[in-house]
């Protein structure tokens, strides 16, 4: 059971963004799963009827309840969760090619915070899918702020990799060629979370 802000779940973070690897331990385990079905309702309403959806990271697959009946739904994630799954681990390189499913829409509920190298990895998701929908906790502080360095610790006591602003987020998918659609937020009792809409700028 990962212990949030412990030096312990910090180190282990800071290891896996050091050596690229991604923690098996925890996201193997379907007891280390919270509550997260507010923030899954968000996003399926944001999905339009009929789309072709890949969700990376689909741990039990509740995004595909909450979807239209027309949509067609692909699981992703680094251990099978069922028929169909695409078992991927994001932290890998290389990334393999997906382009045959033909996806339209990409989903991320909690997940891009755990992958290391966010600027290559959107470059390589904006050849898989013309949108993205991405929930993420931004930073507070820009990266040239002293207050960056404390923020990050107490991010790696979360088991996150990375971090970003708001903007600096929005640059990362702007540089890929994705532009931003819209954003809602998703409001908990530790603060509001944002949930991005991301489409390709051609």
């Amino acid at each position: 059971m990962l212990e949030y802000n412990s030096w312990s779940t910090r180190l282990k973070a800071l290891r896996c963004k050091l050596f690229g690897k991604t923690d098996f331990e925890r996201w193997t385990d379907a007891s280390e799963f919270e509550d997260w079905e507010e923030r899954t309702k968000i996003i399926a309403r944001l999905v339009p009827p009929g789309a072709r959806v890949i969700e990376f990271g689909a741990g039990m697959g509740k995004l595909q309840r909450h979807l239209d009946p027309s949509c067609q739904y692909t699981p992703s994630d680094l251990v099978s969760r069922g028929p169909g799954t695409i078992v991927l681990d994001l932290n890998q390189r290389p990334l393999p090619d997906l382009t045959a499913h033909a996806f339209d829409l990409a989903i991320f509920a909690g997940v891009l915070e755990y992958v290391h190298d966010l600027h290559s990895f959107i470059e390589w998701l904006r050849q898989q899918s013309p949108a993205c929908i991405a929930s993420y906790g931004c930073a507070a502080h820009p990266r040239h702020s002293l207050a960056r360095l404390p923020e990050t610790l107490r991010r790696a006591g979360a088991g996150w990799t990375n971090t970003f602003t708001e903007t600096e987020l929005i640059c990362l998918f702007a540089d890929a060629g994705y532009g931003l659609a819209h954003a809602v937020d998703w409001h908990t009792a530790e603060g509001d979370e944002r949930i991005f809409h991301f489409r390709d700028n051609d």
